[in-house]
């Protein structure tokens, strides 16, 4: 793997990125890691755990997939039965399907959303925001990327299982996964802050805010839209997981082979009221994209079709293909918008690379 190590040096020389992590390989044995620390990120801590933001939704749809496996819930099922406090004639017909696949009529982000931080609000303070905000569109009429969609999702599976959200994906898939991730630090683990990747801010959040990516507060509150904490090493694992149907490294089960099934299969066509040049043009499995290969967050250029993954605004990136079994994490602390070509380049070195090893 020496050609392909001298690659993604290049790469991140011609795109100045401080830090990167790759894990990257197949179930066949194909393997492939790769590290980056320039000058600039010395001060990083040797931990490797990363505000991987919005891949956080793929892992939390993952237990929604389980869970319904277990007899938990349906997705058919209507998102008032489980949060009756949200007003009826606006949510009643949003159900737990909409919310994995992004048709539930919600915004991505809440009108008043950097009110809310700068409050330094609890979920509980979104979920209240949300019922007055309403919806934007008729639930399953339109595919529109939903941040808040992913939060009734969290607090809806939380009610269900009677444990809070971090700890059902300890339990659930984390331990036996044998991962060390975690949604958000706990509070009484603050000291866990230190030993956390700082994150390069965007524009928008280096005015001296006490609630920016780098806050204890956004670190702590464990947000089921982005909030994970994990290494390129856990996502490769979880990919790998994925990938053999559900069994561990070990050859444990942890995920229920039709769960994975339906993750990872084109779900967004069976919905009605979807048109069909928006189920054709982004296509979604629950809470794992398809490669969009005209889309700016796209996964490269050469990453297969069947592939499936998503990206996170703090510079993250993962995806796997369960046709050739092969799968790529690709993390850095930079902002999307100015890692965006650079991660996509090196998915690209990095897919070419694990195809020649086929």
């Amino acid at each position: 793997m020496t050609e392909i190590n001298a690659q993604l040096h290049a790469i991140v020389a011609d795109t100045n990125l401080p830090l990167v992590e790759i894990e990257a390989g197949g179930i066949s044995g194909r393997h492939i890691e790769f590290s980056h620390r320039s000058l600039a990120a010395e001060s990083a801590p040797e931990s490797q755990q990363f505000l991987v933001a919005s891949i956080t939704k793929s892992i939390v749809a993952t237990l929604a997939l389980q869970l319904v496996a277990q007899g938990r819930f349906g997705l058919s099922e209507r998102i008032t039965n489980w949060l009756p406090e949200l007003p009826r004639p606006t949510f009643r017909k949003i159900t737990i399907r909409h919310l994995l696949t992004h048709t539930c009529g919600l915004p991505d982000q809440l009108p008043g959303n950097l009110k809310l931080r700068a409050a330094q609000a609890d979920l509980a303070e979104y979920l209240v925001q949300i019922a007055e905000n309403g919806t934007d569109y008729t639930p399953g009429a339109d595919c529109r990327y939903s941040s808040m969609g992913y939060l009734l999702l969290g607090e809806m599976m939380s009610r269900c299982i009677g444990q809070p959200l971090p700890a059902l994906l300890h339990s659930q898939i984390f331990a036996p996964a044998g991962m060390q991730s975690m949604l958000g630090i706990p509070t009484d683990r603050i000291d866990l802050l230190q030993a956390t990747v700082p994150c390069v801010l965007p524009a928008w959040q280096t005015n001296g805010t006490d609630w920016d990516w780098n806050s204890s507060y956004w670190r702590t509150l464990g947000a089921p839209w982005g909030g994970l904490f994990a290494s390129a090493e856990d996502l490769g694992r979880f990919c790998r997981l994925m990938l053999r149907g559900g069994t561990n490294d070990s050859g444990q089960r942890v995920l229920a082979s039709a769960a994975i099934d339906a993750l990872l299969q084109e779900q967004t066509q069976d919905l009605f009221d979807l048109p069909e040049s928006v189920w054709r043009k982004r296509p979604w499995g629950y809470g794992w994209r398809f490669a969009w290969h005209e889309h700016t967050a796209s996964f490269g250029d050469l990453v297969p079709r069947t592939a499936m993954g998503h990206w996170g605004a703090t510079g993250t990136m993962f995806w796997l293909d369960p046709i050739k079994q092969i799968y790529a994490v690709i993390l850095t602390a930079t902002p999307f918008e100015q890692s965006r070509i650079a991660l996509q380049r090196m998915s690209n070195a990095v897919t070419a690379a694990l195809s020649n090893a086929a």
